[in-house]
Formats: structure tokens, C-alpha cells, sequence
């Protein structure tokens, strides 16, 4: 009885806590897409004050208080404030030792869409007003109140944080574009004592690889040799958990990068166009390398692409022969013809979020998500 009136007493605590850090309205009296898209706000507006995180000692609670927990993560949006966060991270460092596996992933999977509603789905900065800013904090200096006070209020309260280092960061997506960002390694570091090991290597890898961009302009924005370190790490981790919580994502996670590796992107080519010559020796020689490993997934792969480069066109037409139309009814053009042929020699699976057979992201946190729901 004393144990179930001391959840209740802080989960109670926690959502007044949340209530308090909630404003009752948009500061700019405008709805919250309206006021996370709008970048310049002319009218001057009050400097925002960011408070720092307090420190608050754990106390043992039950499952209970933890589903509870979910329900108050739900509350916090693109209007809300840090404190409310700080909150939940305090209770999610109690609770979790209670909680079971399906708790704990659920937990998880609430944080990390917490945290996107925070920053706003929407906040993409292609302002000259904002670039400033960029460039001022890049320099290593403060941002002034002058160039704060263009920006829209929660605009301006998301860059407050970013100068106090509250979790919160400013990323180039390319083109021109910029999104506020939070560090992914603390997240994982907050849920990895209390995960199975396979989930626990999930989460610690996809934090180091989704910390930073992978496409920019439609061209590929790591190194080759970071591709092919991507590609084995999914294909040893599908082999040594095949029973994972996480398998079908990893699975979907080495065909990415496999097809990444060997076929590259629209504006990132490994090979000549003809593609019977790498465009790097540095490329030519870590493929050979690849090739030349255990009888694995990659390394067939390796050894069908460089068979495929020694062969002539006539062999190539004769071997792997292109049709007049493709499968959306196209007429196939002389020039890209070699691309066909070349995915007929590796029949290496695709499925990204934006075609039509693909609903999975897996680009912006530490597990992947249901790409129509978040």
C-alpha cells in the first residue's frame, strides 16, 4: 500500500512538473507549425532565459509509475521547455531498473519521438538571418541580442540552448539547410544498462552513425572506407543475433549500406561510368580486400563486381541483355544501360522510406521507426 501511494505521489510530482514547464500558449500567438516555420519575427521580442539542469536523487518506483511515465512523454512538444525534459530523464533513470524488456522499449521508442517533437518537425533554417548565427557560433563567438531578436521566439529559445550545450546542437542536412539536433549518444547511454546485449550494440551503433548526415545533395557524405565498415558491421550483427528484437532492421540496415557500397548514389560513383575502372586506386585496392575475405555476403558481392568490370560490353549485352522498356514502362536510355546490367549481376535489395515498399526510417535516431507514423 505505502509502495503503490509513492508511485502515485511521484508520478503525480512529474506531471505538475511538466504542467509548469508547459506555456499556455505559443509565445508568437500562432499555431505550432506557424511558428516553427516562420524563421524572421520582426517584432522584438524578450531574451530568452535558459535555466540549467537540477540535480534530483533517483528514488525506486514501479513499472507502474513508469507507464505512466509514457503517458507524460507525450505531452512535451515543439512549445515546450527543457525542464520538462530534465524531468523525465530524472524519473526514466529511477524506473527503468523496474521496468521489463517491452517497458523499456517502449520507453525508448517514446523518448526519442519526444525529443523530435521538442526540437519541431519543421525547423529547417535556409534564412540568411539564421546562416549568421551559424557562423558566429562556428567562429567560436557569442550571439548577439541583435541577431537573436530577427528570429522567431522559439527560434531564438532553441539557439539559447545551443550555447549552454543543454543537449541540443545545430546540424547541416546540405543544401543549404540547417536542423536543431540533440546528441544521440546520451540517449543510448541512458537506456543501454537496462537492454539485452543485441539491442544494446543496436542502439550504440546507430547512435555513432546517425550523430552525423549520410546523404547530402542526393551524393554520399562518408568516406568509402566508412561505407564498407557500415556494410560488415550489419552483416556480422544479423549473423551473431539472428534472433534479435532488431533483426529485421539490421537486415534493412546491411542492404542500405550494401547497396550503398556497390552501386553508390545519384551524385556519388565509386567506378568510371562505363564501370570497368574504380575512379580511386584507394577504392580498387579496399574493394580487393573485401573480396578476398571469408565467403561472406560482402565479399561474393566483391568478387561479382569485379568480374562484372572485366568484362567487355559485347560480353555484358550477351550475358546480362537490357530490355527496351523498365519496369515502370520507361524507355531505357543508352546511357544508364551499364546500371541495369550492373543490378542484374548484383541483385543486391533495396527498400528506402520514400519508395513505395519502404516504412521504415532508420536516418535520425537509435531505432528505427514506423516511417508514416512518427
Amino acid at each position: 500500500m505505502q509502495k503503490t501511494a509513492l508511485a502515485l505521489t511521484l508520478a503525480t510530482s512529474l506531471l505538475l512538473t511538466l504542467s509548469a514547464c508547459q506555456p499556455s500558449s505559443d509565445p508568437t500567438g500562432k499555431s505550432d507549425s506557424t511558428a516553427t516555420n516562420t524563421i524572421k519575427q520582426k517584432q522584438k521580442a524578450t531574451p530568452i532565459e535558459v535555466a540549467q539542469p537540477t540535480t534530483v536523487a533517483s528514488t525506486a518506483i514501479d513499472a507502474q509509475t513508469c507507464i505512466a511515465l509514457n503517458k507524460a512523454m507525450q505531452k512535451i512538444g515543439s512549445t515546450s521547455k527543457i525542464e520538462a525534459i530534465y524531468a523525465i530523464q530524472q524519473q526514466l533513470e529511477a524506473c527503468l531498473s523496474t521496468a521489463n524488456n517491452a517497458e523499456v522499449l517502449a520507453l525508448l521508442k517514446n523518448y526519442q519521438a519526444l525529443y523530435e517533437r521538442f526540437l519541431g518537425p519543421d525547423n529547417y533554417m535556409d534564412d540568411e538571418d539564421f546562416y549568421a548565427i551559424v557562423e558566429t557560433m562556428e567562429a567560436g563567438k557569442k550571439v548577439t541580442a541583435e541577431q537573436l531578436e530577427v528570429l522567431a521566439p522559439r527560434i531564438q529559445y532553441l539557439v539559447k540552448l545551443v550555447e549552454t550545450k543543454a543537449d541540443v546542437s545545430i546540424l547541416y542536412i546540405g543544401e543549404g539547410i540547417f536542423v536543431f539536433h540533440h546528441d544521440l549518444k546520451a540517449m543510448a547511454d541512458i537506456f543501454t544498462p537496462y537492454l539485452a546485449k543485441d539491442q544494446q550494440v543496436f542502439i550504440q551503433q546507430m547512435a555513432k552513425d546517425n550523430q552525423q548526415i549520410f546523404w547530402n545533395d542526393a551524393a554520399i557524405d562518408i568516406s568509402f572506407d566508412e561505407v564498407i565498415a557500415r556494410a560488415e558491421f550489419w552483416q556480422n550483427y544479423i549473423q551473431r543475433y539472428p534472433k534479435s528484437s532488431f533483426i529485421a532492421d539490421g537486415n534493412i540496415l546491411f542492404d542500405f549500406y550494401r547497396h550503398a557500397l556497390f552501386f553508390g548514389s545519384d551524385n556519388t560513383q565509386w567506378t568510371d561510368d562505363a564501370v570497368h575502372e574504380f575512379i580511386s586506386p584507394e577504392y580498387e585496392q579496399a574493394m580487393q580486400k573485401l573480396a578476398k575475405r571469408a565467403n561472406s555476403i560482402l565479399a561474393r558481392d566483391a568478387r561479382s563486381l569485379f568480374k562484372f568490370m572485366a568484362m567487355s560490353d559485347s560480353q555484358r549485352q550477351q550475358t546480362y541483355p537490357v530490355p527496351e522498356f523498365d519496369e515502370d514502362g520507361d524507355e531505357i536510355q543508352e546511357w544508364s544501360k551499364v546500371r541495369h546490367q550492373l543490378k542484374m549481376a548484383l541483385p543486391i535489395p533495396l527498400s528506402l522510406p520514400w519508395e513505395e515498399d519502404g516504412n521504415r526510417e532508420c536516418s535520425n535516431g537509435i531505432i528505427c521507426v514506423d516511417y508514416n507514423v512518427e
